[in-house]
């Protein structure tokens, strides 16, 4: 616009001089007169500037703070939960959308009877003792997905490698990791892996033992952080006393458990509200089912919810049944339990709870049908010497009737009775979206493919 159809626009609006006209030396002095103080006030304009100035504007910014939030935050508003998750709006280039919160394995512990990278084995000073039990996990996953025995020491590692090699397995068949422990139940210490998005995993490492116990036990409670190192994920370290073998996660943001979970961590002094608000937090779990109705088996040392159930889909459940001629007390807890579960509801629809007969106990020791590993379409069983084949195959049965297409195979556990544990308590899981490749390269032998075969790099 040029200068003069400026001045005009001036003028149209009512302005008696364009703005780029001279002001009559009267008005100016006019003007001036009204923003001219005596020296005094200016003394005292100018101390409180110095001493309060920055009061006043922290004030101020206080204020405006106030204003935007309570505007921000009004019921008009859509909450941070809404807009994450709301429909990504499209934008002028191209970029990554991030899933839905309500997708399966986005922001909480993946589920066992997903994909998986590969499955860790405690071998904690039991490689010697128990070999054939090693062999016949090794045989029975047969490389449908990387096994890693976990071992203290590069010679035991060295004579794992040496135990698969001298019967007849493949190098790759378990190979040995380095990772001192205290004991052999890595479920129970072994960290949570979640994922933000696609492309973002994070280790979620809890606390494994009280302060007191946690002295006897401090391998076992730095394993979390060492593992966060080989497998190159971030680790975030919770408040939350955690065992791993009393989580089962649907993989669909619940998560089962035993009041075990709640009450050690309500003597820490956390509300029943706070620890929530904690799994949903750090997890992303939005309900935590604890089988409150009754509680845990009654007797049975460790508490944990995997002795008597087990998640074979998001809305799947395998829960243990006592026979009718035996401990009535346990029998009654487990068809409550089963109720109780039978009633919650997931994205997939209610869950259908199936039952699995419960083995006799060996004395004093449990023992359990779905203490089991899952290992990418291959379902390791417990098995016992002693019990009734008619109960075992109906336990097979079960298993081969809800997961068409997996492959179902026994690993005698008699030996990990005595010591209060089955195959669940010595294995966990790695989620398929994590890369291996660090515990490839750290793992004994090493090992690596020309073509079709195998070399084994000393």
């Amino acid at each position: 616009m040029s200068n003069k159809k400026a001045r005009s626009v001036f003028r149209a609006a009512g302005n008696s001089k364009p703005v780029s006209e001279k002001v009559p030396e009267m008005d100016l002095r006019q003007t001036q007169s009204t923003v001219l103080l005596h020296p005094t006030f200016r003394v005292v304009r100018d101390i409180f500037a110095k001493r309060y100035g920055f009061a006043v504007f922290a004030l101020v910014v206080f204020l405006s703070g106030a204003y935007w939030s309570s505007s921000f935050l009004s019921p008009e508003k859509p909450l941070i939960a809404e807009k994450m998750n709301a429909p990504a709006k499209p934008s002028g280039s191209p970029s990554r959308t991030s899933p839905a919160l309500t997708q399966p394995e986005d922001y909480f512990p993946a589920a066992e009877f997903s994909k998986q990278s590969a499955i860790l084995i405690g071998c904690q000073g039991r490689l010697h003792l128990t070999p054939k039990l090693y062999l016949d996990i090794a045989r029975a996953i047969d490389r449908r997905v990387p096994l890693f025995g976990v071992v203290n020491s590069t010679a035991q590692a060295e004579r794992g490698a040496e135990l698969m090699r001298s019967n007849g397995l493949p190098a790759d068949a378990m190979r040995f990791l380095v990772l001192p422990c205290n004991t052999m139940w890595i479920r129970d210490y072994a960290p949570c892996i979640v994922r933000y998005d696609d492309d973002t995993a994070v280790v979620v490492d809890a606390k494994y033992q009280t302060r007191d116990m946690r002295e006897n036990r401090k391998q076992d409670e730095l394993m979390g952080l060492e593992l966060a190192r080989l497998l190159g994920l971030p680790a975030r370290s919770v408040p939350l006393l955690l065992e791993g073998g009393n989580m089962l996660s649907n993989g669909d943001g619940m998560l089962f458990t035993t009041p075990k979970t709640l009450d050690l961590n309500q003597q820490r002094h956390y509300t029943q509200k706070q620890l929530m608000s904690m799994f949903d937090d750090y997890l992303g779990v939005r309900a935590v089912f604890a089988v409150f109705a009754v509680g845990a088996l009654q007797e049975e040392p460790n508490g944990h919810v995997d002795m008597f159930m087990s998640m074979l889909g998001k809305n799947l459940a395998v829960v243990g049944e006592i026979t009718r001629s035996g401990d009535p007390e346990n029998r009654a807890v487990l068809d409550k339990n089963a109720e109780y579960i039978s009633k919650i509801t997931t994205s997939a629809g209610p869950i259908k709870v199936v039952r699995i007969p419960m083995p006799p106990r060996s004395g004093d020791d449990w023992r359990s049908y779905t203490n089991v590993i899952m290992a990418n379409g291959v379902l390791l069983m417990p098995s016992y010497a002693d019990v009734d084949p008619a109960i075992e195959n109906r336990a097979e049965a079960v298993y081969r009737s809800l997961l068409p297409g997996w492959s179902v195979k026994r690993i005698n556990c008699d030996k990990l009775v005595f010591d209060h544990g089955q195959l669940h308590c010595i294995s966990y899981h790695i989620p398929h979206f994590v890369s291996i490749e660090g515990l490839v390269e750290n793992a004994i032998p090493k090992v690596s493919k020309v073509g079709k075969t195998l070399v084994v790099n000393n």
